[in-house]
């Protein structure tokens, strides 16, 4: 008998409220974002000669020439909540995506209790699958790529449920992995964003490493990342596919590559070079953030070569991001000249007014009428 939706949920959101340790590690998590987004906002209106204020609630306010950009953390005011959601929905996104006549992987959708049509996708598509929650999630947590086995595909299912009993499975895609930024179908920036990785002293076991990076990160002094890395199956099942485990030594200077996937790296694995992208590419991008009606786009990108047109032989659209985190494009290895992206993103919305509140200006006294005695 399989349970109704509202259960499982509930029951798999349960084991996450169990985890005691992640639970801290969020905590410490907010705190850094925080701290690094208050710092963000300032340094934006420092660049671009605007007043910062501090509001309440978490918010902040950038003034410039009488329009005002008000902020929380990483959010701007563009895109209204049901865009948000609806993006965050995997499934519905791919099916929007592939109206738009552009290529998506083939996946399947599943709830954790009925993994049939996973199973049978493994069987069919001759290469590895990658599983990760349909929605509810950022920054690929429950994500597990290279899958190839039958109990490697249970595994990561009950990960992800841990997020969303409702799950993804696609056939997994090589390449690199972009982040394109756009504003009302203009192009702001593309990172092209490597996976996590940590090099090795001769000395300390991966796993030490990675608590080591993890202090650095927590301590934000400098930023270099907003995320920890985390030793999930996903980690583990990547260090395995080398011969490696948590507890292996590598040499000095030995580069160790922790997962397929990107989104804990840090500003090391960051590199912005929008000047790669193929203009077909920005052209198809732009315009279907445009078509979707979505104002403030992070478009995910898989692709072999980035110079070249997308192509399904080259690369995918694998998601658009309506919340794109800012830092990607601040934490980056190298800072292009001129203005950085932020304060770009920020100059823009306040020439055209996107997402602002206009001042009105100064209330000039109303001249009284005088009335005539008698």
């Amino acid at each position: 008998m399989m349970l109704p939706y509202a259960i499982t949920r509930n029951l798999f959101r349960s084991l996450r409220v169990l985890d005691v340790p992640d639970m801290i590690q969020h905590m410490k998590v907010r705190d850094l974002r925080r701290r690094y987004y208050d710092l963000f906002w300032a340094n934006v209106a420092r660049e671009l000669g605007a007043d910062f204020r501090k509001w309440d609630d978490g918010f902040s306010r950038l003034t410039r020439n009488g329009t005002v950009l008000i902020v929380r953390g990483p959010d701007v005011r563009l895109d209204d909540h049901l865009t948000l959601k609806l993006m965050g929905n995997k499934a519905m996104t791919y099916e929007l995506i592939a109206e738009q006549g552009l290529h998506v992987p083939r996946h399947v959708t599943f709830p954790i209790t009925d993994m049939k049509k996973a199973m049978a996708l493994l069987a069919e598509a001759g290469r590895p699958l990658v599983v990760k929650p349909n929605s509810g999630t950022g920054g690929g947590r429950g994500v597990t790529t290279g899958i190839t086995s039958q109990a490697a595909l249970r595994r990561a299912a009950f990960w992800a449920a841990r997020f969303d009993p409702a799950l993804i499975a696609e056939e997994q895609v090589e390449g690199h992995s972009w982040r394109l930024l756009f504003l009302d179908g203009h192009l702001i920036d593309a990172v092209r964003r490597d996976p996590p990785r940590v090099t090795g002293d001769g000395m300390r076991s991966i796993g030490q490493l990675v608590v080591a990076e993890n202090e650095g990160r927590l301590a934000g002094r400098p930023f270099t990342a907003l995320s920890p890395i985390r030793r999930d199956r996903e980690c583990l099942d990547y260090l395995a596919t080398q011969g490696m485990s948590v507890r292996s030594v590598p040499a000095a200077g030995e580069i160790v590559v922790l997962k397929r996937a990107v989104n804990e790296n840090s500003a090391a694995e960051n590199h912005s070079l929008p000047g790669q992208v193929h203009p077909a590419t920005i052209a198809t991008c732009a315009r279907l953030a445009q078509n979707l009606g979505v104002r403030l786009a992070g478009i995910d990108i898989i692709a072999k070569d980035i110079s070249r047109p997308l192509t399904p032989a080259n690369g995918i659209i694998g998601e658009i991001n309506t919340t794109p985190g800012l830092h990607h494009h601040d934490l980056v290895a190298e800072r292009p000249p001129g203005l950085s992206v932020p304060a770009l993103l920020v100059a823009r919305m306040l020439e055209t007014h996107a997402g602002t509140v206009v001042l009105m200006p100064a209330a000039r006294p109303v001249p009284q009428l005088k009335v005539a005695a008698g």
